[in-house]
């Protein structure tokens, strides 16, 4: 998958999921770390919540249920009002963990939806 259009159209196709642009952040492996990074504004949680971690042969889709940031200790960005994630990438270290500085080592493994191969 390149794009986020292209994911959102295949978790559309195969489950009718109502995914949007509003409602999906994507991210790509970072270069620089082994992480997938997210600034998802926090006005996006009163809704469902959709995430797509991008590798190259397959993608992870996460679903955050709607209220799900409320009352976690999540790091807020301040000057984007959005809240940081740094999710591991890598399966030798805290694979799908929150690793950002300051972040609280979430797993989110427990709401993955689907991955598939692209």
């Amino acid at each position: 998958m390149k794009t986020k259009s292209q994911g959102i159209a295949i978790i559309n196709e195969r489950f009718n999921a109502g995914l949007n642009n509003s409602n999906t952040s994507y991210s790509k492996i970072n270069k620089s770390k082994e992480v997938w990074w997210f600034n998802v504004h926090v006005s996006k949680f009163v809704n469902d919540v959709h995430l797509l971690l991008n590798m190259t042969d397959s993608t992870i889709w996460i679903k955050l249920p709607k209220g799900f940031a409320n009352g976690l200790p999540f790091r807020i960005r301040e000057d984007k009002n959005a809240v940081d994630l740094e999710i591991s990438a890598d399966p030798s270290f805290k694979y799908l963990k929150d690793v950002k500085s300051g972040g609280n080592g979430f797993d989110f493994s427990k709401y993955v939806k689907d991955k598939f191969i692209h």
